[in-house]
């Protein structure tokens, strides 16, 4: 059970950080850039997927091939102008990402887009799918997007029990309405079924608030899909049916705390 006074602390930091100016230094920011649809998801799905490492750096790569792909990041995608920023071969575009990892996310992103139109009509499709064939009582769909991508390609989370923390970030930004940073453009899948964008910082903030508990060596948890979907339970109880609202409190706080 959740107490009262933590209940208010974490309502008060969601407010206090979901805020307009909260895209200034966030990955978040060139979605914002793009009045077309097709174009800011499509954009917001490189920039969650890039997000790993310092957040200036992050910034700074995305930034990069934005620059080169112009207004138009879809037809950009669809004819391939990622080729002429990504060479062939091992080299680092940025930390692991390499030139042929780059080009293996863009590949699939051209091909979805030729064949869907959109990454939102094709993830939707993928994802409806999957709900015929299993009999789970509460299909997620970041397993399912992560699918769409072959196992190669290492800027997509693949792993059994990863929390695709990247992706849930975009789900945020593509599913919750009514917000200043999240867009809120996919109206068919509800937000009270989305999870907690996972990393270390998000697991701290939430073991020393008393949300999740240590483990029996004293350390924290390790930010797994399982960890993810016990988190965004509790933070139903906090924001019924908003659970991701959570993310913004945790995230917060963790920004401070490392300023600090």
């Amino acid at each position: 059970m959740i107490s009262r006074n933590l209940r208010e602390k974490l309502s008060f930091l969601a407010e206090k950080y979901e805020t307009p100016d909260f895209i200034n230094n966030d990955p978040s920011k060139f979605m914002h850039q793009f009045s077309e649809q097709r174009d800011a998801e499509a954009v917001a799905f490189l920039a969650a997927n890039m997000a790993f490492g310092q957040r200036k750096q992050i910034l700074s790569h995305v930034d990069s091939i934005l620059q080169v792909s112009g207004t138009d990041f879809v037809d950009w995608v669809q004819n391939e102008g990622y080729r002429s920023v990504f060479t062939k071969g091992d080299s680092s575009f940025y930390r692991v990402y390499t030139h042929d990892a780059m080009n293996s996310f863009f590949d699939t992103m051209k091909q979805i887009l030729d064949t869907s139109g959109t990454l939102e009509n094709h993830f939707k499709a993928m994802y409806d799918q999957k709900r015929v064939q299993t009999d789970c009582d509460k299909l997620y769909l970041a397993p399912v997007i992560c699918n769409c991508f072959d196992k190669n390609c290492t800027l997509i989370p693949h792993g059994k029990d990863s929390a695709c923390k990247k992706v849930n970030m975009f789900l945020r930004w593509m599913v919750r309405d009514n917000s200043p940073v999240d867009l809120g453009l996919w109206t068919w899948y509800g937000k009270e079924n989305l999870l907690l964008p996972l990393d270390v910082h998000v697991m701290q903030e939430a073991t020393k608030l008393g949300l999740l508990t240590p483990t029996s060596t004293g350390r924290v948890q390790s930010a797994s899909m399982k960890n993810a979907v016990v988190l965004s339970n509790i933070a139903s109880e906090i924001f019924p049916g908003d659970p991701a609202k959570l993310d913004y409190a945790l995230f917060g706080l963790g920004v401070d705390d490392s300023n600090s």
